[in-house]
């Protein structure tokens, strides 16, 4: 099969021929038609020291498909059944796992990165996967919105953790395409009132569309103020960081009312420079968040209802076999592209 894979020395995409994986025990081998590219496989890709994207990895998460063919012991889903993949493998013993935490299991990571071990992931015709990871697209919904499925969990997941009640006012920092779903996630739980903060104009412009109450261009004025001052002088009862820095973490806080719940989500780096006076003494409520356990679900009846709506959000759409060309673009052009996705379109 047809695969993009990372090669070193230069550090490049290649398009190769690679063996097509096996459904073994308990797997499903899936069709790819269609896969998104995130920002953590572009970052990824450009840091050639990156542990979790390496030389002769396949990356992928953010898959949808159709099942090609079932191991054995795999019954709940026949060849020809539209899918999306919970890129997420857990070893579903551990206290995590016991809980249903299937994202921070203990021996857990996901598809299409090294971090831990090495699984290739669905910038490729096929991938191959444990059977518990499928579930059912929609037969109204199209594979590029089930490739958008993985966004719109975690962001899902931010919402569920920040523990978001009717009426509340919320500021979500970053505007791309996961701090969009996570905008309109807030909507659906009730928010009374989102702030989106952002440095693009385009994004912004998006974010609006898509439910945000005000826009904030952090470029053009003090985003702490501004968020005061249109949450009443108080700040915002819930702030969610979906960007990673941290000088957008330092304004998350101090945005954050006192007593508020501060959601840390974005992770552009490993290390982020953070200011403890604002957290201690405004008691604010600190929330870690990564991934998704079980939204998945409440994604697809969300997006397929039309609370959620993703197809505003793929700006850019590349063969698999211009997986180079799309990361590049996504490089160059970061203020036009919000999600680009990748379509299995070879032998067509």
């Amino acid at each position: 099969m047809k695969a993009a894979v990372i090669r070193n020395a230069p550090r490049r995409i290649c398009i190769e021929d690679v063996p097509c994986p096996q459904a073994g025990e308990g797997e499903v081998l899936v069709h790819v038609k269609a896969c998104g590219l995130c920002g953590s496989d572009v970052h990824g890709f450009l840091d050639e020291n990156s542990k979790g994207r390496v030389e002769g990895l396949i990356m992928g998460h953010e898959p949808a498909g159709v099942v090609a063919a079932c191991g054995e012991g795999a019954e709940r889903f026949r060849p020809g059944d539209r899918v999306v993949i919970d890129p997420q493998f857990s070893c579903g013993t551990c206290y995590a796992c016991r809980h249903a935490w299937y994202n921070i299991c203990e021996e857990g990571g996901i598809i299409g990165s090294a971090l831990r071990g090495f699984h290739n992931g669905a910038m490729a015709e096929y991938v191959a996967v444990k059977e518990r990871h499928l579930h059912r697209l929609p037969d109204a919904m199209s594979f590029e919105e089930g490739a958008l499925m993985e966004p719109v969990s975690n962001a899902i997941h931010a919402v569920n953790r920040a523990g978001i009640k009717l009426g509340d006012r919320v500021a979500v920092m970053g505007a791309g395409t996961i701090g969009l779903c996570m905008i309109q996630a807030a909507k659906a739980a009730g928010a009374g009132a989102i702030a989106a903060i952002d440095v693009s104009d385009y994004h912004l412009e998006m974010a609006r569309e898509l439910g945000a109450d005000y826009t904030v261009n952090s470029r053009s004025c003090d985003p702490i103020q501004a968020v005061k001052e249109l949450f009443g002088g108080i700040g915002a009862d819930v702030t969610i960081e979906a960007v990673g820095l941290g000088e957008t973490y330092r304004q998350a806080t101090l945005m954050t009312r006192k007593r508020g719940t501060f959601v840390f989500f974005g992770a552009a780096k490993e290390t982020a420079e953070l200011h403890l006076y604002p957290i201690l003494h405004r008691e604010l409520n600190v929330v870690g968040c990564t991934g998704f356990d079980v939204e998945l679900d409440t994604g697809l009846s969300l997006v397929s209802t039309g609370k959620i709506r993703v197809k505003p959000l793929i700006t850019h759409t590349f063969s698999i076999l211009d997986t180079a060309r799309a990361i590049q673009t996504a490089v160059e052009r970061p203020g036009e592209v919000l999600k680009a996705v990748l379509v299995n379109d070879i032998g067509q």
